[in-house]
């Protein structure tokens, strides 16, 4: 069996409202390009507009504006924290972890590749949340075109 250090309660807790209450990369506004990624929730008030900047297929930069509630939130500014200066090939790595961790799926070594996003890896005990959760999966997906 798979052993993984995961966060306490009380640091999941510490860690998703920090990323939600102090984001590093949200902003009230983005310049709206046809590059915009655009998401919405199926099920709530959850949306996203994302911009990712590029060079040498290293990721130099990310932008975006979004509503929604903490998980989503968090859960953003999380991945890009992890993301940025990433090279497309790990990007790719880590969204398809992080994939597998929100849906509980084959549970690897390789997680803790995820730092802090572990925090999202009850998310599916509460299947609403794996929604807020799984948008900025599905906009990174769009950007990497998998």
């Amino acid at each position: 069996m798979i052993s993984l250090n995961f966060y306490t309660n009380k640091e999941i807790q510490q860690i998703i409202f920090n990323a939600y209450q102090n984001p590093k990369y949200k902003k009230e506004n983005i310049n709206v390009t046809n590059k915009t990624i655009t998401e919405h929730s199926k099920i709530c008030v959850d949306d996203l507009q994302i911009n990712f900047s590029w060079n040498n297929a290293k990721l130099i930069n990310v932008e975006y504006k979004a509503i929604g509630c903490a998980v989503f939130l968090a859960s953003c500014d999380l991945m890009c924290e992890l993301i940025i200066n990433k090279h497309i090939d790990e990007i790719k790595e880590i969204s398809n972890l992080y994939f597998d961790l929100i849906n509980n799926k084959n549970i690897s070594d390789n997680f803790d590749k995820l730092d802090k996003l572990l925090v999202f890896k009850n998310v599916g005990t509460h299947l609403n949340r794996i929604e807020c959760a799984s948008i900025i999966y599905r906009a990174l997906k769009r950007e990497i075109n998998e």
